[in-house]
Parts: structure tokens; sequence; C-alpha cells
């Protein structure tokens, strides 16, 4: 799904379903001021990474209101509107095989983690801690 897809969607339900409407919206800014940011065209793994990005925010709030005794219903709704939209994570033995790819296609000098970690964030679903812990070891 692209950022134009996401707009139609939002402007045909915004009366039905404003809370999936208002998480589109959101998710739409972030996209286009990140692809803005790096001068370059949308991809798939743009939309999938501010995903993640706004799910772990919304969680970090929704614990924090729960903390205060918040209600949280408004939070909990966004959050399941955004699961449709983070990618399924990759197991710790497919991150380790798309490491190991990576530092393969690299010459021998070049085999340093901020060269390794660039490309790792292009992969879609990869846990970039686990990836961490993996090219340093």
């Amino acid at each position: 799904m692209t950022t134009k897809e996401m707009f139609k969607e939002r402007m045909s339900i915004r009366k039905t379903d404003p809370v999936r409407a208002s998480v589109l919206g959101i998710l739409i800014d972030v996209v286009q001021k990140n692809i803005r940011e790096l001068n370059r065209e949308e991809t798939e793994a743009d939309i999938g990474s501010a995903a993640k990005k706004l799910y772990d925010q919304t969680l970090a709030t929704i614990t924090e209101y729960k903390k205060g005794g918040a209600d949280t219903a408004q939070l909990e709704a966004e959050l399941k509107v955004l699961e449709d939209f983070v990618p399924e994570p990759l197991s710790p033995e497919k991150t380790e095989e798309e490491v190991k790819k990576i530092i393969e296609s690299l010459p021998e000098s070049d085999r340093v983690l901020k060269n390794i970690m660039p490309k790792l964030k292009t992969i879609e679903g990869v846990d970039m801690k686990i990836a961490k812990a993996i090219v340093e070891k």
C-alpha cells in the first residue's frame, strides 16, 4: 500500500471509521516527512518502519497512561489499526541469515557496523537490536 492509496482510503472512511482515518493521516504524515528528509521515493518499507515506530510510541504511551490510571481506550483502538501496517518480524534465525548475506556481499575492509546497519534497515521485519548483536558477534 502506498501513501496515495492510504489517503484515498482515509478520505472514504473519515466519517464511518474516524479512528482508522486519524491513524492513516498520522502514518501518511510520518512517511511523507521521512521521505522528504531522505530525498527519495517512497517504499513499502517506509510505511512499515513508520508504523512500527508509531506502534512502539503508542504502546509506551498506553503503559504510562495506565500507570496514572487514565483511560486508554482510544489509544488501544489506534494500536489495533497500526497492527495492520507493522511488518511481521523476522525470526532470529532468518535475521542471522540476512546479516550473513550482507556481510558476505561486502569487501573485507568494509565489514564494519557503520556499513552493515544501513543495509539491514532496508530489510522489512528486521529487529535492529537482534541484528546489531549478531553483527557484533
